[in-house]
């Protein structure tokens, strides 16, 4: 089958699982920041992924605007955040980034991510450290301050199976 990697990486975390599902899949991929996107119309599969920003992937904006013309294939979201992925994690990312339309037709994944505090200008130290203080989930306020690293290819496992599925 013919399939794409669309995807936003803003720390790199979002980009070393699309490069581990081309690896899996043999799929190129297509940072949607930097590069032009190709015709979509052969691709059969289209695997989505986009880092998180206030609860909301950065790519919702894509995926409302180009719906129409992925609606009738494959569609595989990830989501990667700094939270230890939930079901209710998941369900509040899909709720908050997917058009109401696409809900029901895509398979939708949330991975966690990596931050680290010192790779961060000042500013956004001082507005993470002052964030933290506010967070009521205490894992969430810790990765705020001090950063978290959950960035592991087995955390594909069930993505690439799934993928592997649509190819029989």
């Amino acid at each position: 089958m013919k399939g794409i990697i669309l995807y936003q990486s803003k720390h790199g975390s979002t980009k070393q699982y699309a490069e581990w599902i081309s690896e899996e899949t043999g799929f190129p991929l297509v940072d949607l920041k930097k590069e032009s996107i190709p015709d979509l119309k052969d691709m059969e599969i289209i695997v989505i992924g986009s880092w998180i920003l206030a609860a909301r992937m950065v790519a919702h904006g894509w995926m409302k605007k180009n719906w129409a013309k992925i609606k009738d294939k494959s569609v595989i979201v990830f989501s990667v955040g700094g939270d230890v992925p939930t079901e209710e994690l998941k369900k509040k990312y899909m709720d908050s980034s997917l058009p109401k339309e696409t809900k029901d037709k895509v398979h939708f994944y949330t991975y966690q991510g990596r931050f680290r505090q010192e790779d961060q200008n000042f500013m956004l130290r001082g507005m993470l450290k002052f964030a933290a203080k506010f967070e009521k989930e205490g894992d969430l306020a810790n990765n705020m301050v001090v950063g978290v690293d959950g960035v592991k290819k087995e955390n594909l496992d069930e993505m690439i199976q799934y993928i592997g599925s649509l190819s029989k």
